[in-house]
């Protein structure tokens, strides 16, 4: 498989994308060394210090190993992996992962008053009025995933409709809408039975298992500014995260 220029946009994650994309259908009966970090640059079109970076994010999510004098290999374990925690994968891609054919259906589009702690997290004025996009993602058929995005209305000009987001995820839409890249989040990680979900989504009484993996997560754009509050919703009988982590046991 060989390394084609890139689009230069934000170029750290696309770079990071980018080589775990190549890294992932690399033939695990071939050398598993990458290719040193100016080959990499040079083929990309972007700087050394980018691809390091790059690099750097792999190592510490267990992707790479990097051995000293002899360079970066990838790990034979990332190749087995379907589905690892740290990328942010869009939904449908994660369900194909698994092994599914993916399906989604919006739900639900609500125009709300941020509470205190929405409006907290989202840096707005309490009873300020957000966006909430509910949708049901689903692998052969059956619910698999559930995702409340939240965001200020003041980021579409308060307008909002079916045709908006039906054919693109709501990241896509801000970006085209007001020009938000989302470059980060952080979650936070519970179980919930279904009888606790359906008090946070009605649309969770859909799911056919009696407890899920939800994610709380705060979206920042390049800015590092909160942009989207989102709460997914997992059927772990669908949905499987793996996670290679690089131990820090021992120190000097």
């Amino acid at each position: 498989m060989e390394i084609h220029p890139m689009i230069k946009t934000n170029l750290s994650g696309m770079v990071k994308q980018y080589l775990y994309d190549y890294i992932k259908n690399i033939d695990e009966n071939s050398n598993m060394k990458l290719p040193p970090e100016t080959e990499i640059s040079g083929n990309l079109g972007v700087s050394r210090i980018t691809v390091r970076r790059a690099l750097d994010e792999l190592e510490k999510e267990g992707i790479v190993l990097r051995i000293h004098g002899r360079g970066t290999f990838v790990n034979p374990e990332a190749i087995n992996i379907q589905v690892n925690l740290m990328p942010g994968e869009e939904f449908s891609n994660l369900i194909r992962s698994c092994g599914y054919t993916p399906s989604f259906e919006i739900h639900e589009i609500r125009k709300v008053k941020a509470d205190l702690k929405i409006a907290r997290i989202l840096q707005l004025e309490q009873d300020e009025e957000i966006f909430e996009i509910e949708k049901i993602f689903k692998a052969d058929g059956h619910p698999a995933i559930i995702s409340i995005d939240r965001f200020a209305t003041k980021l579409v000009d308060e307008n909002l409709s079916l045709e908006d987001i039906k054919s693109q995820s709501n990241f896509d839409f801000l970006r085209q809408k007001s020009g938000c890249i989302i470059a980060r989040d952080k979650i936070q990680i519970e179980t919930k039975s279904k009888n606790e979900v359906v008090q946070i989504v009605k649309s969770g009484k859909l799911m056919e298992c009696e407890s899920m993996l939800v994610f709380h997560g705060v979206n920042y754009n390049q800015e590092n500014q909160p942009i989207v509050y989102d709460t997914e919703l997992y059927d772990t009988n669908f949905i499987k995260f793996n996670l290679l982590r690089i131990k820090n046991l021992y120190k000097d």
